[in-house]
């Protein structure tokens, strides 16, 4: 359980930083929430309303990734020995599927307005456009730091950074409403903010389900991680390579390496780990070293038997010597 531990002494540090950040990101947006929601029924800019429905699903991503950040800090029991780590990756599952649901409600409000006459006041929704432009640069500068190590950090990010970009829409959607007085470009505006939220939406759901269903992380060669392997001193050949995320940042593999003498073990153990961390950043490592021998036994299910086998021997002879 040592190298469990280190493993959870750096995602403590991590999630300590990380659950900073989402607290003051949390509270930020949902002061702004409010605010845009007041001032899209005040102003009936429906792209406003729809940045403050945006808003609360981060207010509601924010505080779950809050959650996710604190449960990951929980150490490993012996029933769930790599801790809490994947509370993480679904929070961001959670968030992703919550964002398409937004989606599907921003888009159908807008397309009953483009049928329906609104009276739309661009100066108010430019002003509080503003104010939520203002707060959201303040969250993506606050979760920026995090968001490379965590994918659970970085759907709340995303959420954030899309609805940076729907308040720059919104004060687009002001300033063209103020000058042509169109209104129909506020329904406009609304949909060019839903293909962001499902823009980022799917990017956070295909990574959490790649953690998930244990794929090889995105940003790992595999067949480089093999050919570093091949090309170790003794090692002739490797079989079952598995390479997968704990969570994220935390890159895990296991490998049958067949080695033609037992003798060098330890230095090829040692070599493998610190080759592995050094070049792909694999620190979580569980090698089985084998023989010709050894590998055809496991192979035609033999081991038990053989080792049965030795250790009746091993008994016998111990009797017959006393």
């Amino acid at each position: 359980m040592e190298h469990n531990h280190d493993i959870y002494l750096h995602k403590l540090q991590t999630s300590d930083h990380a659950r900073r950040g989402l607290g003051w990101a949390s509270l930020i947006t949902l002061t702004v929430f409010l605010v845009e929601l007041i001032g899209g029924f005040l102003s009936g800019s429906l792209a406003l309303i729809a940045d403050a429905g945006h808003m609360a699903t981060d207010v509601f991503s924010l505080l779950l990734g809050y959650f996710a950040a604190w449960a990951a800090r929980l150490p490993a029991t012996p029933q769930r020995t790599y801790g809490f780590y994947r509370v993480e990756i679904l929070a961001a599952l959670a968030n992703g599927v919550l964002l398409f649901g937004v989606t599907m409600l921003i888009c159908y409000e807008a397309v009953r307005r483009l049928f329906e006459t609104q009276d739309i006041h661009s100066s108010e929704m430019m002003l509080y456009g503003g104010i939520g432009l203002v707060a959201n640069i303040i969250s993506v500068l606050l979760l920026h730091p995090s968001s490379a190590a965590s994918v659970n950090v970085r759907a709340a990010y995303l959420h954030v950074l899309s609805d940076l970009l729907g308040s720059v829409g919104v004060l687009v959607g002001a300033a063209l409403l103020w000058l042509t007085g169109w209104t129909p470009i506020d329904s406009i505006v609304s949909f060019f903010i839903a293909a962001l939220i499902v823009r980022s939406a799917w990017g956070i759901i295909v990574e959490a389900v790649d953690v998930l269903l244990e794929s090889v992380p995105k940003d790992l060669d595999i067949v480089g991680v093999e050919r570093a392997l091949r090309d170790m001193t003794h090692v002739c050949d490797l079989h079952d390579l598995h390479v997968w995320s704990i969570t994220s940042g935390v890159n895990a593999l296991s490998c049958h390496v067949l080695v033609d003498e037992y003798d060098c073990s330890e230095t090829l153990i040692l070599g493998i780990n610190k080759m592995l961390k050094e070049k792909f950043n694999i620190e979580h490592v569980t090698v089985q070293l084998e023989n010709a021998k050894v590998k055809s036994a496991i192979k035609h299910g033999d081991g038990c038997t053989e080792a049965a086998e030795m250790k009746s021997r091993d008994e016998h002879h111990h009797n017959h010597v006393r």
